[in-house]
């Protein structure tokens, strides 16, 4: 299995420029694009069968939403059509199609109002506002696929928990405990670089493209951004990704100074992210900073055994000085219905939503996945493992500082590769993250 989140934005390139423009075309358009009363969502008309229905999602899909898409089918009439979008480019792919004009009947895609924004959600995406599952979703609701006071993205979950995952036998043969902050990273890869000469201190996986963000910056700057302090901060301008003294580039220049001490892999700028969790879980590597997903590449690089992985490896929060995870909504189950302009195949779309967010289909997925629901009325499997870790992390947890800043999440994949592979120095990423973000909201007209 692998995975989603490559995002490819553009200020200072020509992929950029293009995914630039798409959040331009916001501007002025959001509130009219707005469809509250709509009556496609609001008819109360049975949800037309024996249709089909294009959905784009991605190949990293859990055997639970693969389920619950068939349960769908069954229960329906319908039938989904589905464009399977590689993982690995599968912010890259979407963006580009869409940029062509072309739409599917539901969209699996970020839930991150910057990411809702790159897509113009507003104009091109009927919103759900009125629809059973917003209560529900509560807070979440307006943080995943809500612009302008509307919701226009159904999130299933569970949200992404990042931390360190740890190898527990190569920490107990190096007489370690579990990190809590980037110091103590710093500190175990010495000890671990001594004891333990033959195992990668933290495995990085660039070739994959997202997991270096994790280390580069989420995990650090999770403690400054609870509540969404710090990202609020940088798009009001009273902060900036570049201020000498700032937590961004604090992150960055820790980062880099553990790649300079020999902490990485040796193959850090193409390792990909199935050897990185191999390589933890069979203790060729002693830690790898990445998000809740990987519990399940985990298990099924374990053949399925759950408590086998909860025997072998650990997952913490870490952050700059304290022991806290950050969060944010995973595309993986969050849904949008664009607007195609086929009525009858929009109003079976909505009834895609209804069907997975009903209280017993809802509660047959949560239950399956395992996982933490983020529907209200829901009742909590009981968490076992790595997801009982992930639950109890993600009390108190910081927001991961892509999701509320326009034009970070798009370019900063291409740029923490960069910086790992040593062709850009922490302050020229920050400068360029900036002059990304700015330009980003200037195009948005905040």
């Amino acid at each position: 299995m692998t995975r989603r989140r490559m995002r490819r934005c553009a200020g200072l390139g020509a992929t950029v420029a293009a995914i630039v423009g798409l959040v331009a075309c916001s501007t002025g358009s959001a509130t009219s694009g707005s469809t509250t009363g709509n009556s496609i969502v609001d008819a109360p008309s049975k949800a037309p069968t024996g249709v089909t229905l294009t959905i784009w999602h991605s190949e990293a899909d859990s055997p639970a939403l693969e389920n619950l898409y068939k349960a769908y089918e069954k229960e329906s009439g319908n039938t989904l059509d589905f464009v399977n979008i590689p993982a690995a480019t599968f912010g890259f792919v979407i963006q580009t199609k869409w940029a062509t004009g072309a739409r599917p009947d539901i969209l699996e895609w970020q839930g991150n109002d910057a990411d809702a924004l790159s897509l113009n959600m507003p104009q091109n995406a009927i919103a759900l506002t009125s629809l059973p599952f917003v209560k529900q979703e509560g807070e979440l609701a307006k943080l995943s696929g809500y612009v302008n006071g509307q919701v226009y993205a159904a999130t299933l979950g569970p949200n992404l928990i990042y931390g360190i995952y740890y190898n527990k036998a190569v920490f107990a043969k190096a007489g370690l405990s579990a990190p809590k902050t980037y110091t103590d990273l710093a500190t175990d890869c010495t000890v671990l670089k001594s004891k333990v000469p033959g195992v990668t201190p933290i495995f990085e996986a660039a070739g994959s493209s997202f997991p270096p963000q994790a280390l580069a910056s989420f995990l650090y700057v999770a403690q400054y951004n609870v509540g969404g302090q710090y990202a609020n901060e940088v798009v009001k301008g009273t902060a900036k990704l570049n201020d000498p003294k700032g937590p961004f580039l604090a992150g960055l220049n820790a980062y880099a100074a553990m790649k300079a001490a020999g902490c990485f892999n040796s193959d850090a700028a193409t390792a990909t992210w199935p050897q990185q969790t191999e390589a933890v879980l069979n203790g060729q590597a002693a830690m790898m900073a990445e998000d809740s997903n990987s519990i399940n590449q985990l298990v099924s690089q374990a053949n399925g055994d759950a408590a086998a992985v909860a025997a072998k490896v650990g997952f913490v929060p870490v952050s700059a000085t304290q022991a806290v995870a950050n969060t944010s909504p995973d595309p993986l189950g969050t849904y949008y219905i664009p607007k195609t302009g086929n009525t009858t195949k929009e109003r079976a779309a909505i009834g895609f939503i209804n069907f997975i967010t009903s209280s017993s289909e809802y509660q047959a997925y949560v239950d399956q996945a395992d996982s933490i629901p983020t529907l209200s009325g829901t009742k909590t499997p009981s968490l076992t493992g790595l997801w009982k870790e992930a639950a109890s992390m993600s009390a108190g947890a910081g927001l991961t500082l892509n999701s509320a800043i326009p034009g970070f999440g798009n370019q900063f994949g291409t740029q923490s590769d960069e910086l790992i592979a040593g062709q850009e120095t922490p302050q020229q990423v920050a400068d360029k993250m900036q002059a990304y973000v700015e330009q980003a909201l200037a195009a948005v007209g905040s």
